[in-house]
């Protein structure tokens, strides 16, 4: 009924515009406030205020109390009811395209909402004719320097040194070319887009109290790629995996418009939920209607998640690419060296004038000032990059002149793309287990496990670090089959470890740190459940399939009732550690961690904790793990069916 009504109410008002055809064409302002209302007509008609294509360009989210915007800078709305009223905001804007072009740079609403424009131009028919034509220079400008016709997804590597990007990072390159450019550089004058929090503390607790809580701001930020190639893969050592995404002309132009709406405004940065990989995805969402991301990610928003939701779209992802970080390049140009060459490469690295022996040909000499140099910048990137290692620009610049000298092409690097390292290849970030335990301390268990990211050393290694591991939010609840009594057994808040093989040219330590609540196993409080931190270091070395660890850990426990430092509730620990990992390629992996701690003052004065864990993948989804405790006051072993998602 209300369809018909609004369809007879259009056609009167047609007919009463017809009539005063003549008058209106005397009259420009009210020819255009009637054809401004006849739009309006149509579009309420239509729907289009809760068109899921107008609700993703304005980041309408439905909620309990209605719809809500994600978007926090006021200035992203027309409508003082527009954060919580699509219809308000979709009238503003439409009235606002059509009021005169006052000659003020970018302040027009044609050049502020470009992406609103060009889709409610396309939905209602609007008359291209009939709206002014304001200047638009900074926006101009913006097409003008992405000038994109093609649209990747970047997915940056894991990267355990800074909390931020623990968990990976995603952003946007804008491609000038339709498709992948032969070489690795014509694409490094392309623009990236990424979107990430602008922080007021360099303080590290407030840093991840304020991104925990929302209290950034985030916004959207272009800059050239080669500049986030620098930053990532060379600065970072950080892996990139590239996706390209099979975008219509149209869709781009959709998205760049739309990325220029984004980086006006801001929204609130949340680390967990609305991050960088978040806001990606509701980008692109926005400029392609045709495909649905953001259902496909959970409550925690994990970066390598949102790459596997662009597969869960068929044919959305026309190709992946791989860019190997500096120390992936520096490895395979070592690698390519036999003893003699790599003792120059050291020896070149501390003086660049070391003398070759006269029977190294021209070639080898290449290869080897080329792993020099790579030496060199793997390990003072950052500081030449801002002129604070003066003796490694030196030794640098030295090294590339006796390289011009020789006059020999080196070959192309051929770096083999590891595919088992995909990103999109991985588990599910979220893990849920279900089993049963067998222990000297009450009996039979029934135990429940949940964590909420990401991968740990035993899980299937595909598509993640190999020799790295971060949990958030582990927790372990069991259930005692004797009287029914639950409790938690262990709570981490966040566990990682940390290796690097050692090596002639990697020489730096390996690390792991863990901070939650786990069950005290000795006499200073047995089986209590003990807020605790400890974090070690040492060197590891991988031997093929066999990873090994060896380091010193220190750690605090307090609580109420511990037997610790003069009867008193807290103790810390000191002592050696180690760990061994065993790949069975995708059939198993066999995993034994060991620490043993002195306890000054406390009672007992010594503790020990031997794990190990048999995990057999059956499926990227599923996996039976077979895990075993030693400890002072208790032996144990369980089976756990794990499932990821």
């Amino acid at each position: 009924m209300r369809r018909t009504l609004a369809a007879l109410a259009l056609a009167t008002f047609a007919a009463g515009a017809r009539a005063d055809a003549g008058a209106a064409a005397a009259d420009g302002p009210r020819a255009t406030a009637a054809y401004v209302d006849e739009l309006l007509v149509r579009a309420r008609i239509m729907g289009l205020a809760e068109d899921p294509a107008w609700l993703r360009l304005g980041r309408w989210r439905r909620k309990p109390t209605g719809w809500v915007s994600e978007v926090d800078g006021l200035r992203f709305f027309r409508s003082f009811r527009g954060k919580t009223d699509p219809l308000a905001e979709l009238a503003s804007t439409l009235r606002g395209f059509f009021e005169p072009d006052r000659g003020d740079e970018d302040v027009h609403v044609q050049c502020r909402f470009p992406a609103r424009l060009q889709f409610l131009t396309e939905r209602l028919g609007i008359d291209p004719a009939r709206l002014p034509r304001p200047a638009c220079p900074k926006l101009a400008l913006f097409r003008d320097q992405t000038a994109a016709r093609a649209v990747t997804l970047v997915f940056s590597a894991y990267y355990l040194n800074n909390p931020v990007s623990s968990f990976g990072h995603t952003f946007l390159r804008l491609d000038k070319a339709e498709e992948a450019r032969p070489g690795k550089g014509a694409e490094l004058l392309d623009s990236g887009i990424d979107y990430g929090a602008k922080p007021d503390t360099l303080n590290p607790i407030l840093y991840a109290v304020k991104g925990l809580l929302g209290f950034f701001p985030g916004q959207f930020n272009r800059m050239a790629y080669y500049y986030k190639v620098r930053t990532y893969a060379d600065a970072e050592s950080r892996d990139l995996w590239e996706y390209d995404l099979a975008m219509t002309p149209d869709e781009v132009r959709l998205l760049v418009s739309h990325l220029w709406e984004l980086g006006q405004t801001y929204f609130d940065y949340w680390y967990l939920d609305e991050n960088c990989s978040y806001h990606v995805l509701g980008a692109i969402e926005a400029a392609v209607p045709r495909v649905t991301l953001l259902d496909h990610v959970g409550a925690v928003v994990i970066p390598a998640d949102t790459v596997k939701a662009l597969f869960l779209n068929p044919g959305f992802v026309r190709a992946v690419h791989y860019r190997p970080s500096i120390r992936v390049q520096f490895d395979a140009r070592a690698g390519g060296l036999d003893a003699r060459e790599a003792r120059l490469v050291e020896r070149l690295y501390a003086d660049g004038s070391t003398p070759f022996p006269d029977d190294l040909p021209p070639d080898r000499r290449a290869a080897v000032l080329d792993a020099a140099v790579d030496l060199v910048d793997l390990r003072h990137f950052r500081d030449l990059a801002v002129d604070a290692a003066p003796q490694a620009a030196r030794t640098r610049h030295l090294l590339l002149a006796r390289r011009a000298e020789l006059r020999v092409q080196s070959p192309e690097l051929q770096i083999p793309i590891p595919e088992e390292r995909r990103p999109d290849l991985g588990h599910g970030s979220l893990r849920a287990g279900a089993g049963a335990v067998e222990s000297t301390r009450g009996g039979a268990f029934a135990e429940l496990s949940f964590r909420f990211a990401l991968h740990d050393l035993a899980d299937p290694p595909d598509g993640y670090p190999l020799l790295s591991g971060i949990e958030f939010l582990q927790t372990r609840l069991r259930l005692r089959l004797s009287d029914g009594q639950p409790f938690v057994d262990e709570l981490w808040v966040l566990r990682i470890t940390s290796l690097n093989d050692f090596g002639r040219f990697d020489l730096r330590p390996s690390w792991r740190l863990r901070v939650g609540a786990a069950a005290v196993n000795d006499a200073g409080c047995d089986g209590c459940l003990v807020p605790k931190a400890e974090a070690g270091t040492g060197f590891a070395k991988t031997l093929g399939p066999l990873d090994l660890y060896a380091g010193a850990d220190a750690g605090i426990d307090a609580r109420a009732g511990l037997s610790g430092i003069d009867g008193k509730g807290i103790r810390f620990g000191i002592g050696p550690g180690g760990l061994a990992r065993l790949r069975l390629g995708r059939l198993a992996i066999l995993l034994a961690d060991a620490r043993w701690q002195w306890l000054p003052g406390a009672a007992p004065g010594e503790t020990f904790e031997l794990r190990g864990t048999l995990r057999v993948p059956l499926g990227r989804r599923v996996a039976l793990s077979l895990e075993a405790l030693r400890a002072p006051t208790v032996r144990e072993g369980s089976l756990v069916l794990q499932a990821f998602y």
